[in-house]
């Protein structure tokens, strides 16, 4: 095992030896090589593989000298009028580039030392008949030729005389654009040229297209022509073509009657032309058909009934109005449909998305005049486009059903808020809200896990909730510029939206893409700087002292004011009930002293008048003196001059709930009266005593009769 090992090592050092003697022997010719390229004409760029002459002068470039191993020569733009003849000594020119000039006519033997030619390009010249250029035997020597450029010559016409017809066994593609062809005569126009897979004769004004023959060919392309009729049997002869442009022939009516067959077509290109009814029944292999920007109006019921193995097909930029139910239905393999840039007003969503429309995967509608959804069911469809339109609501539950959907566009809408629930999905992953007029999101407005990809950009947003997008835990990127934000940095909702910018940021740094940051429209001292600027910007800063200080101050001034209050109210709810406390004590003193009347003049009459009426006196000078303090009135000069109004009844008081003002005039008018009436009828008493036992009393201790003055200090004005 040794051994074997130790031969292994020897061979491979061997080996990097041999390496190492071949790389010193080459040496000296890479440097001739190098000399080489530095050896150039100065209108040309030269390298060791290429002499690039484009509009300068031949006889200097070929008495310069030329180098003839290089692979690709451009001697475009010279003025020639005939082929170079020196180009024929250089056997290794792979492509060969003599556009732009005046060449009229090439003889049968110019290419026959190119050998490796693979490409010859002789466009924009003056070749005005195929036949000038020996199409017989001017490619028989160049089994490596692929690509044979002829386009922007004057040619009118192709025929299929001998003299005409281009041979060869080896050309993959010719192109004839933009000449004068105006006809193709014959089916065997196309029959010398046995490997041929791509013809292009688009514009060319070329009015109709004939039966053509050939076994090869597999695109055809006749562009921006003048095309106004296809034969229905023009293709029958072409038995491997694959793709068919028609398209920006504006003249090109597909007759609805007039169904072309074709049994391999996959691809049909007729856009921009003049369809009025797509009509496919005859080309039973098609996978893509696209009819953007012709005049159809109408899709009635299985108008594509026959089309079971159509993929894609592209409706957009027509006038359509009026989709019927079942005008898709049996396509069992569409997946892309494209029906934006119309005039679809209302869809039927309950019949084409549950019952009667194909597996799609993708769905467009964008720029229609749409402006409800319905209840979206599908169990294949993944990217749906309703941007552009007028919804104004979705629904609760309007995606739930769609139950592989990753992509939904909805923007440039007229959408002012989403309810919640309303764009729920599984797998949503890209949800584009961009340029509507949302104001305001809820709380957890979208439910999606997989959701990575939010762009809310151009709506109306000004705050952001915290924990908008609480159950999106793979979001990675949220669009919010171009909204006008106040940036009230220090709030929570602010500091949410700030996470949600800085994890954008991050993951586009990662894919080395810019980021558009939100601009703050208010406060007005930020207003224009990116959020990120205005919240460590010094203005704010010192706003936000400002503002802080401001508060403090503000808040204090308001502490003591309610404070004040309480107190004020606590002292006057005091002083009111401790007047309404004294008034009553007093009221209840009198009504006390009123009630025991009659029991005191029992207590005259039984004995000891002396002394009981002195109690009574005593009592009673009490309380008138404290009524007439109560109750004095104004001297005569003062009331000469106190304002004269009516005096309100007298209203007794029964309750110390009664105000005190009505309280203390009726009561003291109450006690005045009642003392007075005791009083006099005291008096009266004894006067009777006395006249009926004189003896009895004596005369210092008899009473003055009811005609006698009482003393001022015992008269009571009743007020």
């Amino acid at each position: 095992m040794e051994i074997s090992l130790k031969a292994n090592i020897t061979a491979l050092v061997i080996v990097l030896l041999c390496a190492v003697v071949k790389t010193i022997r080459e040496t000296p010719v890479i440097e001739s090589e190098l000399k080489t390229e530095i050896r150039c004409h100065k209108q040309c760029i030269c390298t060791a593989y290429e002499l690039l002459c484009p509009g300068a002068n031949i006889t200097e470039v070929l008495n310069y000298g030329l180098n003839m191993q290089v692979f690709y020569l451009d001697f475009s733009n010279m003025a020639l009028t005939n082929f170079p003849m020196e180009v024929m000594y250089m056997t290794d020119c792979k492509k060969l580039n003599l556009s732009s000039n005046s060449i009229r006519l090439m003889h049968g033997s110019s290419l026959w030392a190119l050998r490796d030619l693979e490409e010859l390009v002789l466009s924009n010249n003056s070749i005005a008949n195929i036949a000038l250029i020996s199409p017989g035997t001017l490619l028989n020597y160049n089994n490596n030729i692929k690509v044979l450029n002829l386009s922007n010559n004057p040619m009118i016409v192709l025929s299929q005389d001998h003299d005409s017809i281009l041979y060869s066994d080896f050309l993959e593609i010719l192109d004839l654009s933009w000449c004068r062809i105006e006809s193709l005569v014959g089916p065997e126009v196309l029959s010398g040229l046995k490997r041929l897979k791509y013809l292009d004769l688009s514009h060319n004004p070329l009015k109709r297209l004939d039966q053509l023959y050939t076994k090869t060919l597999q695109i055809l392309n006749v562009r921006g022509c003048l095309l106004n009729h296809i034969n229905n049997s023009a293709l029958v002869g072409l038995k491997s073509l694959n793709v068919l442009d028609i398209s920006q022939n504006e003249y090109l009516d597909m007759d609805y009657n007039n169904i072309i067959r074709t049994s391999m077509l996959e691809t049909l290109d007729a856009s921009k032309c003049s369809v009025l009814r797509p009509k496919l029944d005859g080309m039973t292999n098609l996978k893509g058909a696209f009819f953007n920007g012709n005049r159809i109006r109408e899709l009635t019921a299985y108008q594509f009934a026959n089309s079971t193995k159509l993929i894609t097909l592209d409706l957009s930029k027509n006038h359509l109005e009026i989709v019927h139910h079942f005008a898709f239905f049996g396509m069992t393999s569409l997946l892309f449909l494209d029906l934006s840039s119309n005039k679809i007003v209302d869809i039927s969503w309950d019949f084409m998305i549950e019952t009667n429309m194909p597996p799609l995967e993708i769905l467009n509608l964008s720029h229609n005049q749409v402006s409800t959804i319905g209840i979206l069911k599908s169990s294949t469809l993944q990217q749906l486009d309703l941007s552009h339109c007028l919804i104004n609501q979705i629904p609760r539950d309007a995606i739930l059903r769609l139950d592989r959907l990753t992509k939904l566009n909805l923007s440039f809408n007229p959408l002012q808020t989403l309810s919640l629930g309303s764009l729920n999905s599984s797998l949503l992953s890209l949800l584009d809200l961009s340029y509507c007029r949302i104001s305001r999101l809820s709380y957890e407005f979208v439910n999606s896990v997989s959701l990575s990809d939010v762009r809310l950009t151009g709506n109306r947003l000004v705050a952001l909730k915290s924990g908008t997008f609480a159950k999106c835990p793979n979001l990675k990127y949220v669009y919010l510029d171009d909204n006008p934000w106040r940036c009230d940095c220090f709030t929570v909702d602010f500091e949410y939206m700030a996470s949600l910018i800085e994890k954008t940021n991050e993951n586009f740094q990662v894919k080395n893409f810019d980021y558009r940051e939100p601009v703050c429209l208010s406060p007005d001292n930020v207003t224009g700087l990116p959020w990120n600027v205005a919240c460590n910007s010094s203005a704010y800063l010192l706003s936000r002292a400002l503002i802080r200080k401001n508060i403090s101050i503000a808040l204090g001034v308001v502490l003591i004011l309610c404070v004040s209050s309480v107190v004020v109210v606590f002292v006057a709810a005091h002083e009111n009930m401790r007047t309404r406390q004294a008034v009553c004590t007093q009221i209840q003193g009198l009504d006390d002293y009123e009630d025991g009347d009659h029991h005191q003049d029992s207590e005259w009459t039984d004995g000891g008048g002396s002394g009981r009426r002195t109690a009574a006196h005593d009592e009673y000078e009490a309380a008138a003196s404290s009524v007439a303090k109560l109750s004095q009135l104004p001297t005569y000069e003062e009331a000469c001059m106190l304002y004269k109004k009516s005096v309100p009844a007298r209203v007794k008081r029964h309750s110390c709930t009664q105000t005190a003002d009505v309280c203390v005039p009726a009561a003291v008018n109450d006690v005045a009266a009642t003392a007075t009436d005791r009083l006099l009828r005291d008096y009266d008493d004894d006067d009777d005593e006395m006249a009926a036992d004189p003896d009895s009393h004596g005369g210092s201790n008899r009473l003055p009769s009811q005609s006698t003055t009482i003393p001022a200090k015992h008269r009571v004005t009743q007020v």
